[in-house]
């Protein structure tokens, strides 16, 4: 008969309580885009967040029981304050919550909110070069990892690429331009889906298998953060995976 080892007792895992819903304030509304409001929202019970998390918003519906929740993105750096957080809303064609939230939410409005959560997360400890993908309201949660690496003062790194219809429709475009002009660390590619001849964009089609291999090349990213629509998440990481990218370095999140 072997010996029986006595394995080390593990400590018990401590799971921290769900988020409590609380009323949070819209203390200002900045319009990006014709579909697209950011939404800067003070939190009376503020909750320490990481760049790249979202947040929970319901708000009651005409004809339903229930409010309606749905879950936006933080654009903002939690440094260095994280009382007000600043969520992206794209406009969805028939949808419940968002267009109430870009069309009806004035400053002063309360809003419910619950959160932060998620595991889509960078800082300056994660390192990099960082690759960065997104498409559409997709660089929410990226722009926070750019503004959270502008507060810190840091310099990993890092390459956006950027899907849009047109110059319209570039979430946080004068930012974006400003902030690659004050920061050698910081490129931003654009490609544009509806205009084929404006300067801005590097490319103008949907994100595709030659332009991630282009930027790939130029970045050498470590860590690779793709967001937007399910099909283009995917593909953006099969063809990374293809270019000898480690599986572990990809972290990606879908919008529907």
């Amino acid at each position: 008969m072997s010996d029986v080892v006595d394995e080390p007792t593990q400590p018990a895992r401590v799971r921290r309580p769900a988020p409590a819903w609380q009323s949070g304030e819209v203390v200002e509304v900045v319009v990006e885009t014709p579909e697209t409001s950011s939404l800067r929202i003070l939190l009376p019970q503020p909750e320490p967040f990481v760049p790249g998390q979202y947040y929970n918003i319901r708000i009651p519906v005409e004809g339903r029981p229930r409010p309606i929740q749905r879950a936006y993105s933080v654009g903002s750096s939690p440094h260095p304050r994280f009382d007000v957080i600043e969520v992206g809303v794209k406009e969805m064609e028939g949808g419940l919550v968002s267009p109430v939230l870009v069309r009806q939410r004035p400053v002063g409005s309360i809003l419910e909110v619950r959160g932060p959560y998620g595991a889509f997360t960078w800082t300056e400890e994660d390192g990099g070069p960082v690759l960065l993908v997104g498409a559409g309201s997709g660089v929410v949660p990226l722009m926070a990892m750019i503004r959270y690496q502008v507060s810190k003062g840091t310099t990993i790194p890092m390459h956006l690429v950027f899907s849009s219809k047109s110059a319209e429709y570039v979430i946080y475009r004068e930012e974006l331009v400003e902030l690659t002009q004050q920061h050698s660390w910081l490129r931003v590619t654009h490609t544009f889906t509806r205009d084929a001849i404006d300067p801005l964009a590097r490319y103008h089609r949907r994100i595709d298998k030659e332009m991630v291999g282009d930027v790939f090349l130029e970045t050498s990213p470590r860590l690779a953060y793709l967001c937007g629509p399910p099909d283009m998440v995917d593909d953006c990481e099969r063809s990374l995976l293809e270019l000898g990218m480690e599986p572990t370095g990809i972290k990606t999140e879908k919008y529907d």
